[in-house]
């Protein structure tokens, strides 16, 4: 009898280190899926960005970033922008535009930093115009300084401009 019993509770012992293993491998399943700091998505500007429109520019991400293949951030999420603009000044200055990149949001909910992709753009100057004709006519003819107001072109990005060296700036585990 006494043998019987220590069998038993050795096959009982043996039985829930099974079932408490299976179910620590079970719980595996619903742990979060890992984004990886550095990982690399490409961002496409909606609409045209120019340095002397003030406008909100809308930036979305362009194709579905994976991992483990499950769908981490859905392509077409919005993108946060900061622009600094510079309008195009006298002389032939141009104008000037800074884009970075901030933020995007998981599948989940979560906020995705970014990091890299700051874009920067220049307007064509025009200072040899500005200057040659201002000075050479306003030599001659004093109204002709006025050519010294010759502004450079404005900076522009164009609607559908794919940036591709944008990255995830934390390590975050996405549900």
């Amino acid at each position: 009898m006494c043998i019987l019993l220590t069998k038993n509770v050795l096959f009982m012992k043996k039985n829930i280190f099974i079932i408490a293993l299976m179910l620590c491998m079970g719980m595996t399943v619903f742990a979060g899926v890992p984004l990886q700091r550095g990982t690399f998505m490409q961002i496409r500007i909606v609409d045209a960005i120019n340095s002397k429109q003030v406008s909100t520019p809308v930036a979305i991400v362009e194709n579905d970033v994976m991992s483990e293949g499950k769908v981490l951030i859905k392509a077409g999420t919005p993108v946060a922008l900061q622009v600094d603009r510079r309008k195009a000044k006298g002389c032939g200055r141009p104008g000037e535009l800074t884009v970075t990149f901030l933020n995007t949001q998981a599948v989940d909910g979560q906020l995705v930093p970014l990091m890299g992709g700051t874009m920067n753009v220049e307007g064509r100057p025009k200072k040899g115009l500005a200057i040659g004709l201002g000075v050479g006519i306003g030599w001659f003819v004093w109204p002709g300084l006025a050519c010294l107001a010759i502004k450079g072109e404005q900076a522009e990005i164009p609607s559908g401009t794919i940036v591709t060296n944008v990255m995830v700036g934390n390590n975050l585990v996405i549900e």
